[in-house]
């Protein structure tokens, strides 16, 4: 799960980031609402973490900005010191997906994030049709037929559905699908594009569209 923490005080933000790098997530951190908005324009996250005081922008503000931009789908958890039931009502009917009260416990915050995490890719599995995956045999079946792919199409394939409808960032997709081996370059995200639009029809002829964005990444959606 890829990460971004919009957090104006260093120490929590150091905290939150030593947390997440020891639980294996890749996160980066904003000392602000403009930073982090300005980092949207060509990167993707999995989870949007940010307190609800910001310097120069209302946390929940923020949340319909970014949700316009990323296209919808990832989740976003609120941390604050503000503590009331309305405080929470507040933050979840504008968009957080969950809201956390400082200080924060390790153990739970950690706990929260994986849910989140299992939640989203859960409801973007729903309802693939014609697909079927099978995540334990590694296997993608159109139309009740296993289309072969290699172990890498079908990481990246799995890592597409999970976040359908979603715009993704080349680096995105590489840091997820390949780690952190810095000789790849975004060509190599193409080229496995470009196999998956062929071998899972993904150009509309399965119902389902790859598309292609100019300086951003990809997103798949489906059309019928």
């Amino acid at each position: 799960m890829r990460i971004a923490v919009v957090e104006d005080d260093q120490q929590q933000a150091h905290l939150i980031e030593s947390w997440l790098g020891e639980a294996g997530f890749p996160a980066r951190t904003y000392a602000n609402a403009d930073g982090f908005l300005k980092s949207v324009a060509k990167e993707s996250y999995d989870l949007l973490i940010l307190d609800w005081m910001l310097p120069d922008l209302d946390g929940l503000e923020l949340i319909g900005r970014y949700r316009a931009i990323a296209h919808g789908g990832p989740s976003v958890m609120v941390v604050t010191v503000k503590d009331t039931e309305n405080d929470a009502v507040d933050a979840l009917s504008k968009g957080a997906d969950d809201y956390v009260r400082k200080p924060l416990r390790h153990g739970e915050f950690l706990a929260r994030i994986r849910a989140l995490g299992r939640r989203s890719e859960m409801r973007n599995l729903s309802d693939i049709r014609p697909f079927e995956i099978d995540i334990e045999n590694c296997t993608i079946a159109l139309r009740g037929k296993t289309i072969k792919l290699t172990a890498r199409e079908f990481e990246m394939a799995l890592f597409l559905f999970q976040r359908r409808d979603q715009l993704v960032s080349r680096n995105h997709i590489l840091e997820s699908i390949w780690g952190n081996d810095r000789l790849l370059l975004s060509r190599t995200v193409d080229t496995h594009i470009s196999r998956l639009r062929k071998k899972l029809e993904l150009d509309g002829g399965s119902g389902w569209r790859l598309i292609s964005v100019y300086r951003r990444g990809y997103s798949l959606q489906k059309i019928i």
